[in-house]
């Protein structure tokens, strides 16, 4: 196995991690503490990551870092859990704003209802 052949299972390797916890790019270069640029030339088999950078890669995928170099990565479960936390602040604005149009439109129904009664 040569270095290039290493490094395209690594490349293949983040990536497909990355893409099973429905992490982007910009996410998973937070979580491990490296630039944008350079987790995409990673994963494009371009650069080649201090062993340092390979544990907080593994770290953040949830991996040991072993598994980064494994030619075939076995299929992961789909944890509901990370997918729900992902979408959870985007549920929780739309249901604000439904809550909020319901409670503006039963003022109005009383108010209206006050008014007619008023007079």
């Amino acid at each position: 196995m040569t270095e290039a052949d290493l490094r395209q299972i690594l490349s293949k390797n983040i990536k497909s991690l990355r893409s099973l916890r429905s992490l982007s790019q910009s996410e998973l270069a937070e979580k491990a503490d490296i630039s944008i640029p350079f987790l995409s030339n990673i994963e494009r088999a371009l650069k080649w990551p201090h062993p340092e950078t390979l544990v907080r890669l593994a770290q953040a995928l949830d991996v040991e870092v072993y598994m980064l170099f494994k030619k075939k990565i076995p299929a992961q479960p789909v944890d509901v859990r990370n997918i729900l936390a992902k979408y959870k602040k985007d549920v929780s604005v739309a249901l604000h704003k439904t809550v909020l149009a319901a409670i503006e439109n039963s003022l109005e129904i009383i108010s209206s209802h006050y008014i007619d009664n008023e007079q």
